[in-house]
């Protein structure tokens, strides 16, 4: 320790750890499953002092003896190995380098043919509208669903939402964009909020159908 409060620091955590032991652990839940044949972990074994742990240090030092720390510094580039070209052998290696290479997301054709699926490649590029959305890495369009859970604490509500991320240019003209298309179908509002930094519009509700709908119109 440096100081006499850092000294005063690790002795109230330990005191604290200490009392989480005692208040957890005592639990039958707890206890039932501390130590058994696939998990040997003990709390009881953990010293509980800064003594304790130096004494029990010492013992595991003199157990290990110069294996702990060796002299000879192992010189990988002198151990002997041999090659081999047997193809049989080879497969074996080429399997875990056909495993662990990435895999690359396919581009797709640049044609206005629409596929079977309903796939189309973008048909607007940056700079038609005065706002762009970018598709994901998949190709696919980057509105999600989830359930948004308030921010505030102890507070539970839970609701719906549909998020639309990937926003470059004016996503405040791509909101009212999406809100008078909205509008058009439902002849209704829906509550909507606009992210800058993070380029996300947050509709409530779930429209992400219509969303992809009113993207899929305008050619992105």
């Amino acid at each position: 320790f440096t100081s006499t409060r850092d000294m005063n620091v690790y002795s109230q955590s330990r005191v604290l750890l200490s009392q989480w032991r005692r208040s957890v652990l005592a639990l039958p839940s707890c206890r039932g499953f501390r130590e058994n044949e696939n998990f040997t972990f003990d709390w009881d074994k953990v010293p509980d002092t800064l003594e304790k742990e130096r004494k029990k240090f010492e013992e595991y030092k003199e157990l290990l003896g110069d294996a702990m720390v060796p002299k000879e510094k192992m010189n990988i580039e002198n151990i002997e190995y041999t090659a081999s070209q047997d193809p049989k052998e080879w497969a074996h290696v080429q399997h875990y380098m056909d495993v662990s290479s990435p895999r690359f997301i396919p581009v797709p054709d640049k044609d206005d043919e629409v596929k079977p699926s309903g796939f189309f490649y973008p048909k607007v590029k940056p700079g038609d509208y005065p706002y762009f959305v970018r598709r994901s890495r998949s190709w696919l369009y980057p509105v999600y669903v989830r359930e948004y859970t308030h921010p505030v604490p102890n507070d539970t509500t839970k609701f719906t939402v549909t998020d639309i991320k990937h926003v470059d240019g004016d996503i405040f003209k791509l909101r009212e964009d999406i809100d008078k298309f909205l509008y058009d179908r439902y002849e209704r509002e829906f509550i909507a909020s606009v992210s800058e930094i993070t380029r996300k519009i947050m509709y409530r509700g779930n429209v992400e159908k219509d969303i992809k709908d009113f993207l899929k119109l305008k050619g992105f």
